[in-house]
């Protein structure tokens, strides 16, 4: 039987990863993310995602709880490629939440996303859905 991969049982020079593949666009990184079967590696210099295969991280159970369209009436939801789930960050009026999306979409470091990863952000004004992006957040390139 062949030696289980893991990071716990990593040793120097060891592969962990038995297969590696590079992608082109957001939509397909999402993809591969969703089935559950990938990690994500990184971002090469030309700007190509790079996942491994098995996946190796741990899977995080959901433990947000659903926005109330009445109580939280402007926010911005964020889904990652596992999650059944968004977490999302309320704000007290329209214009702020729309900044606060903006700044999402734009890479601004402070925001509800601050760490890499892959997500569709969605933009909830007076309780109903308004814009949707897939958001990836990288790294610096080093691969």
């Amino acid at each position: 039987m062949a030696p289980q991969r893991s990071y716990a049982q990593s040793e120097v020079g060891q592969q962990l990863y038995a297969v590696l593949e590079s992608i082109k666009k957001p939509e397909a990184l999402w993809d591969k993310l969703a089935t559950g079967n990938y990690d994500w590696l990184g971002v090469r210099r030309n700007g190509r995602y790079v996942v491994g295969r098995p996946r190796l991280s741990p899977i995080r159970p959901d433990d947000d709880t659903p926005p109330d369209d009445k109580q939280h009436r402007h926010r911005i939801e964020c889904l990652g490629p596992l999650q059944r789930r968004p977490r999302w960050e309320t704000f007290a009026t329209a214009d702020e939440a729309r900044d606060a999306f903006q700044r999402v979409v734009a890479g601004d470091p402070v925001t509800p996303l601050q760490n890499s990863g892959v997500w569709k952000v969605r933009l909830v004004l007076d309780g109903e859905p308004v814009e949707d992006l897939l958001v990836v957040r990288a790294l610096p390139r080093l691969i």
